[in-house]
C-alpha cells in the first residue's frame, strides 16, 4: 500500500496522485482538500497532519526520493521549484491525460527499480539504470511543475479579472449611486448576471454589492444631512428616493435612527 513518507529519510521529495475519493488534511496548520485527479507533493516544507478521508479514498505514490533529486532542476529553474515548494501550495488538479502521464511514470519507475535489484551495484548497467531512474523522476517533477504553474497563472489571471470587476463597480457606484440602488443595474454595466456579479464582489471584498450600495448611499446621505441648507425632503430627492418616507425607512434600517434624529446631532 502506498504511504505518505519515506521512513529512511525525512529529507525527501514525494510526488503522489489521488486516484479515488477525497481527503481533508491539515497541511502546515491549514485545512486542505485533496480530490480524485489531484497530484500533490510532500517535502520537508510540507507538514501533513490530521487526515479525514472518504471510505473510497486512494492515492498512489509516483515516487519518493531524496530532496537532492531537485538540485539539477533547481539550478536551472529555481523560481519554478520555489513556487511549488511554497508552504501554502502543494497540489494541482490534473486532467485525464496528465493523470495518465504520472501513472506511466510510476510504471516505468517500478520497472527500472525492479531491474536495479537484479544488477550488481558496481556494474556499468546498474549506473545507467540508476541514472534513468533519476531522470524519470525529474521529468515527473517537471511535468508536475508544468501543470502547477499553468494553473497558478490561470488563477492569477482570474484574480486580476475579478479585481477589475470590483474596481469598475466602485467607480460606477460613486458616480451613479443616486441613479440606481439595484445590483442588476451595476451587473449589466459589466455584462454579468447579478448572481455571478455578486459572487465576484463578495469574493474580492467580502461584502455583497448590496452592502456596498448601502454603504455609499448612507455615507452620502449623512454628508447631505449635515448641510443645514437642505431639507430632509430635498436630501431624499438628491438621492433619488421616490418619497421622503422611503428615504426615512432606508436610512433608519442602516443607521438605527431617523434622518431627523441624525441631523439633530449636528445642529
Amino acid at each position: 500500500m502506498d504511504t505518505l513518507g519515506n521512513s529512511d529519510n525525512e529529507m525527501y521529495f514525494g510526488l503522489y496522485l489521488c486516484v479515488r475519493g477525497e481527503c481533508e488534511m491539515v497541511v502546515n496548520d491549514r485545512l486542505c482538500r485533496i480530490c480524485a485527479g489531484d497530484a500533490f507533493v510532500k517535502s520537508p516544507l510540507v507538514q501533513i497532519g490530521n487526515m479525514r478521508k472518504s471510505t473510497d479514498f486512494e492515492f498512489v505514490s509516483i515516487f519518493n526520493d531524496g530532496i537532492d533529486l531537485l538540485a539539477p532542476i533547481a539550478e536551472k529553474s529555481f523560481d519554478v521549484v520555489q513556487e511549488f515548494l511554497r508552504q501554502n501550495r502543494f497540489y494541482c488538479t490534473c486532467d485525464v491525460h496528465e493523470q495518465g502521464i504520472f501513472l506511466e511514470k510510476k510504471r516505468l519507475l517500478e520497472r527500472y527499480k525492479s531491474e536495479l535489484e537484479s544488477l550488481e551495484i558496481s556494474s556499468k548497467q546498474y549506473m545507467l539504470v540508476k541514472h534513468i531512474v533519476a531522470l524519470t523522476e525529474q521529468t515527473a517533477i517537471l511535468e508536475y511543475a508544468r501543470v502547477f504553474i499553468r494553473q497558478q497563472e490561470s488563477i492569477m489571471q482570474d484574480n486580476e479579472k475579478e479585481r477589475s470587476v470590483m474596481v469598475k463597480f466602485i467607480f460606477q457606484l460613486f458616480r451613479e449611486y443616486a441613479q440606481s440602488r439595484q445590483v442588476g443595474y451595476y451587473a449589466d454595466k459589466q455584462n454579468l448576471s447579478p448572481n455571478h456579479f455578486t459572487r465576484i464582489i463578495k469574493k474580492v471584498s467580502h461584502r455583497t454589492p448590496s452592502e456596498w450600495i448601502a454603504i455609499v448611499t448612507i455615507n452620502q446621505a449623512k454628508k447631505l444631512l449635515q448641510q443645514n441648507g437642505l431639507t430632509i425632503k430635498e436630501v431624499a430627492q438628491k438621492l433619488n428616493f421616490p418619497e421622503q418616507f422611503t428615504f426615512r425607512k432606508y436610512f433608519k434600517l442602516y443607521v438605527g435612527i431617523s434622518p431627523k434624529e441624525y441631523r439633530a446631532k449636528f445642529m
